[in-house]
């Protein structure tokens, strides 16, 4: 039953080694590799800052703590401390965590509930829970489905009667709350279902453990003037959220959205149907001690959904999961040869599962196919642009992960992740409209002389003060919300040097046909 192991691993090596071939091969002679999303390079500078200074922060010189993944930022900060700088630390971190998940998740599978679903459950993965994705994007995504396989087999022999692995439970459950902030769903669902089963000493237990590396980040944070969560989780998050109306619309807005219909809606059916059928007649605590995985990640799954982000990478921790417990249903009904309708419920979720299963190939085939390209062409140049011209500056951005890596810079930014200064503003501030009044003033206080920034990001935001000066379009690009770059003069006096180095970086780049640069006369 070796095998079913191997064919999982293999079917990940497959999309993981075609996809950084491919984006290897679509970037110019000699560049090397580049992530497809920015954020793996804010992962990095935060890493180097701790590593040379032991700051959590994007910025060197402030508390700007733009990572919400504290054991993937640290686990970079030691590999550069110990080995030196280097930009592919996260393709052998994620190359790691992905065997090792593909590995022991379709071992899961045969050891609880042996080979006849192996094969379906080692061709699935990759397309419902897409590990090679997470992989090639070098976040920490890949970690974290790794330890939710951990978790699965853990709890399975704790449910076994093997007390021993409680032990080790605890130390998956601390490594989740360090890994990503909104672990904080799946913690909470564990100790939910520990308490229905009255086990209130380890639910305690769990709680102290798995809250204990957010507590002990959040006290540092505020001693060190920041929030006590990460910017990057109340930027992006809903925890904001303050009056009934607003919620009741947020609320709305989330359960009509595509990312419930297609990932939680057809689940929450498929397992409602099957728990209803299996567990009618038995009680509450008896149905808690028997289902607590699939309780635990619909909790979780319903958390992520209404506070936090369900779509591109965040949910495929959640995919995995979904897996293991359909493969849970299909081994009690699928026992008999008998028909039912529940039977039947179940063969047409398994045919949607390949279906959408397929269908995240191809949405997220473009994204893994260009996306190298894309931020080496755009955030990349902008990176080199910055490094010549504003060496050891403050700059306003919204995309802040390359160009603080590859340029020596302090940013500020506009969108919150990578200032602390710009997140209380918009935590406190949410429903103000006077932001572009805010960001004005602070881009004086920090002396920024240059503002780079996508301009549909921030309809309506930009500071009247600002004077734009020059424009870059970037070709074949693939998503239209990044294509534009504008550049602004902080103020009048700024004018002249931005169009100057604007001017003199375009005859340098002059052979580059992959963006075009227009400079504009402006008029104050």
């Amino acid at each position: 039953m070796k095998k079913y192991r191997f064919i999982s691993v293999f079917v990940f090596l497959l999309g993981y080694f075609f996809y950084l071939v491919s984006e290897i091969l679509s970037l110019p002679k000699g560049a090397g590799y580049f992530y497809p999303v920015d954020d793996v390079y804010i992962h990095l500078e935060v890493a180097k800052n701790i590593a040379d200074n032991f700051l959590f922060s994007i910025n060197s010189n402030s508390f700007d703590p733009a990572s919400s993944s504290i054991l993937y930022s640290f686990l970079l900060s030691l590999l550069i401390k110990v080995f030196g700088n280097s930009s592919y630390y996260p393709l052998f971190i994620n190359l790691t965590f992905g065997i090792l998940a593909s590995f022991y998740a379709a071992n899961f599978v045969v050891y609880q509930y042996g080979k006849k679903f192996a094969l379906f459950f080692a061709l699935l993965l990759q397309p419902l829970a897409m590990i090679y994705l997470s992989s090639i994007l070098g976040m920490e995504h890949t970690l974290h489905i790794f330890l939710i396989v951990l978790f699965f087999i853990f709890y399975n022999k704790l449910a076994s009667g093997d007390l021993k692995a409680f032990s080790y439970i605890l130390i998956v459950v601390f490594f989740l709350g360090a890994v990503r902030f909104e672990s904080v769903f799946f913690i909470s669902a564990v100790i939910f279902v520990l308490i229905g089963q009255k086990k209130f000493k380890q639910g305690l237990l769990i709680g102290l453990v798995g809250f204990s590396p957010m507590i002990v980040y959040g006290i540092y944070s505020l001693l060190m003037g920041g929030l006590f969560f990460p910017n990057s989780v109340l930027v992006k998050s809903n925890f904001h959220v303050s009056d009934l109306e607003s919620l009741i619309t947020m609320l709305k807005s989330k359960f009509l959205s595509m990312d419930y219909i297609k990932y939680l809606l057809p689940f929450s059916i498929f397992y409602l149907m099957y728990a209803f059928s299996r567990y009618r007649n038995v009680k509450l605590q008896r149905v808690f001690e028997m289902e607590a995985l699939p309780i635990i990640i619909l909790l979780t799954s319903y958390g992520q959904l209404i506070f936090g982000i369900m779509t591109f990478r965040y949910e495929n921790y959640l995919m995995i999961a979904y897996l293991f417990i359909v493969i849970k249903i299909c081994d009690f009904y699928f026992k008999t040869s008998d028909f039912s309708i529940p039977k039947l419920f179940t063969v047409l979720f398994i045919g949607y599962s390949v279906v959408f299963g397929l269908f995240k190939m191809y949405w997220y085939h473009p994204v893994l196919y260009t996306d190298s390209k894309n931020l080496y062409y755009n955030q990349y140049k902008l990176a080199q642009f910055l490094k010549k011209y504003y060496h050891s500056e403050t700059i306003v951005a919204n995309d802040i992960g390359a160009i603080t890596y590859f340029a020596n810079i302090e940013v500020l930014d506009m969108y919150g992740l990578g200032s602390t200064d710009v997140a209380k503003y918009k935590y406190n501030n949410s429903g103000e409209n006077d932001f572009s009044y805010f960001m004005g003033e602070l881009s004086n206080r920090k002396n920024a002389r240059i503002a780079a920034i996508y301009p549909e990001w921030f309809v309506g935001q930009i500071p009247k003060n600002w004077i734009l000066v020059g424009k870059w379009k970037m070709n074949d690009f693939r998503n239209p919300n990044i294509r534009y770059v504008n550049f602004y003069a902080v103020t009048k006096n700024d004018i002249p040097y931005l169009r100057k180095s604007l001017k003199e970086f375009n005859i340098i780049t002059s052979q580059d046909k992959s963006y075009t640069s227009k400079l504009l006369s402006p008029v104050r």
